[in-house]
């Protein structure tokens, strides 16, 4: 009696936690969801910037801070003019691929996008994914990682 006893009381107070802990996660998730959101717009203009063919500086200042900092697999670029050598050799090495990014994960200050990239009739011939973190409201850098086969 006392085991069954014991048992109820403690299921008893686990059902009381359990709508205090699904508000906490809740809370937890709302607080996040600001700076989600703001990585997410930057992320989405990001690749318009990377799939445009002619990307223009002009529009960097919304997306980028001026020390912007990108990272791939074959060079570092730091500013706005070294960034756009950078998206030039991508372009050239790879004539008429796109980028197609996936939703932006965050967490705690530092964002991660899983994308593919390829021509039209592949377009998921390349996967990789950036870490990028965001100081400003603005993309400050970017590490480019490519999944190998």
């Amino acid at each position: 009696m006392v085991n069954a006893l014991t048992f109820r009381g403690l299921a008893l107070a686990a059902l009381m936690v359990l709508p205090l802990a699904r508000a906490q996660t809740t809370e937890h998730k709302e607080m996040k969801s600001p700076e989600l959101h703001i990585a997410q717009q930057l992320i989405d203009k990001h690749f318009a910037i990377w799939n445009d063919p002619q990307p223009r500086i002009s529009s960097f200042g919304e997306v980028y801070t001026e020390d912007v900092y990108v990272a791939d697999y074959a060079d570092i670029a730091t500013g706005y003019q070294q960034v756009v050598a950078l998206i030039a050799r991508v372009q050239r090495e790879h004539p008429g691929f796109v980028f197609h990014p996936a939703p932006v994960t965050w967490n705690h200050g530092l964002g991660r996008v899983t994308w593919s990239y390829g021509p039209q009739g592949n377009p998921g011939l390349v996967h990789g994914e950036d870490i990028f973190t965001v100081r400003d409201g603005r993309i400050a850098s970017a590490h480019v990682f490519i999944n190998q086969p």
